[in-house]
């Protein structure tokens, strides 16, 4: 094994110890359907950039041969290690038009990959993007499970469904879920197709099996009243105070809402507006549907609004020492985060990670050694051990103030206008009604389908 094996290697180890560190808890659901040998072709979706190679790794405990876009092996270092990991470069026309025929050179590394019983990864979408569930799902992945498949040995192919809660946060929750595993030369063989119709009969059936394990919605705007409904109809049950009850809860929604508009579409618009209808009334309050003074009246009210104006004062100094002591490098990673381009949410986490670490370490050893210089050593220790949860404590601080300190003022205000609260609060329980109503009649029509806690 040379040293650019090895520092794949340990790559591939630390990037999997730091995403438990960001993210947790990570469920994975079903794990025993990952072969642990043999050839296995990898599909999930790609809503977390280069974190999701990184995810799959984790879940599968297996080397696996990604496919990621050809210009980051052009970047120094950066793309030397990412051979090292057995990553494949992946030639895209968005990235360069004339390269599109290497294309076909690289499905069949890929195939080469499976005949050799090793795993691949790839995801069939074709990019990383913010979208709540799966976009177009393109026929790389069945082109390689077509080629591998002609030497006649087992091929699997598994379905990964990559669910982030928030995946811009550090310490959100993430469930993977493992979808049924299907095999391929059996697959093609009972189906007898030509190559081209069976290729386009697989790359359906990859696209069927990836949205059963994502949080998918087949009408995209109503991104927005998916994430309401989580509010109007939290998670319940004996599962409703796990970490995960709200990723759970989110797919169950989003499966309901895709049966109502696809079996009663005219019920399901009526409904979608006038959530946005009140969703617009709300704000023109400055609430929304989560709003403590619409959801609540009376003393259970009076105790939440003075839990959330003190509940900011524990946290102060502590929250303080870390935005100070963390300051310069936030400054210095924002800035290199907007000199590499693209920061939407599928990146974030990335850059907090690749080019945030390395900063913020050079940045603890120097304010270190400023501090051993003038200081006792102890004291230097003392303060570099305590910084990273003070540096937690400032983020989770920031974003309890960034809610909680406009929500609040106009909740109060809210209280004076009686009248106006009045018709809110009615508006909500009624809808409410509705949509418990809707929850009784998905559960007659899907009995024994994995619902009962929607």
């Amino acid at each position: 094994m040379n040293a650019l094996a090895i520092a794949g290697g340990i790559s591939r180890a630390l990037v999997r110890r730091v995403l438990r560190i960001y993210y947790s808890p990570i469920e994975i659901e079903r794990r025993e359907r990952i072969p642990a040998t043999g050839a296995v072709l990898f599909v999930a979706n790609h809503p977390n950039s280069l974190l999701d190679p990184a995810l799959i790794g984790f879940t599968t405990q297996r080397p696996v041969h990604f496919f990621a876009k050809a210009p980051l092996f052009d970047v120094p270092v950066f793309g030397a290690l990412m051979r090292a990991m057995g990553m494949v470069p992946a030639y895209r026309g968005t990235d360069d038009k004339a390269s599109v025929r290497k294309n076909l050179e690289t499905l069949d590394l890929g195939a080469e990959y499976l005949r050799r019983g090793e795993a691949v990864g790839i995801f069939p979408e074709g990019k990383t993007h913010d979208r709540e569930g799966v976009e177009q799902v393109r026929t790389g992945a069945a082109r390689i499970a077509w080629s591998a498949a002609q030497d006649g040995g087992a091929v699997w192919v598994v379905p990964l469904g990559l669910n982030f809660e928030r995946k811009e946060r550090f310490r959100s929750s993430i469930w993977v879920r493992v979808g049924e595993p299907l095999e391929v030369v059996s697959w093609f063989r009972e189906r007898g197709e030509e190559e081209r119709k069976a290729i386009r009969s697989l790359t359906e059936a990859i696209d069927a099996r990836l949205k059963q394990v994502v949080v998918h919605l087949d009408e995209p705007r109503w991104e927005t009243v998916l994430h309401e409904l989580e509010v109007l109809l939290p998670a319940n049950g004996d599962h409703a105070n796990e970490s995960i009850a709200p990723l759970r809860q989110r797919k169950r929604l989003a499966d309901a809402m895709n049966y109502f508009f696809a079996n009663d579409g005219a019920r399901a618009n009526d409904m979608a507006s006038a959530i946005e209808q009140h969703r617009a009334r709300l704000a023109a309050f400055g609430l929304s549907v989560g709003s403590p003074v619409v959801q609540l009246s009376g003393a259970p009210l009076a105790s939440r609004l003075i839990k959330d104006l003190f509940w900011l004062s524990p946290g102060f100094l502590p929250a303080l020492a870390g935005t100070l002591h963390h300051l310069a490098p936030f400054f210095v990673v924002r800035g290199l985060a907007k000199l590499l381009g693209r920061a939407d949410r599928t990146t974030i986490a990335l850059n907090r990670l690749l080019v945030g670490l390395p900063i913020y370490a050079v940045w603890y050893a120097a304010v270190w050694l400023l501090i051993a210089t003038h200081h006792a050593v102890w004291i230097a220790w003392l303060w570099t051990a305590l910084m990273p949860f003070c540096g937690v404590e400032a983020l989770h601080y920031a974003w309890r103030l960034r809610g909680a300190g406009r929500a609040w003022w106009n909740e109060v205000r809210m209280l004076a206008r009686r009248e106006a609260l009045r018709r809110l609060r009615v508006e909500q329980r009624t809808l409410g009604e509705k949509l418990n109503q809707l929850r009784q009649e998905f559960y007659s029509r899907h009995v024994g389908d994995d619902v009962r806690s929607l």
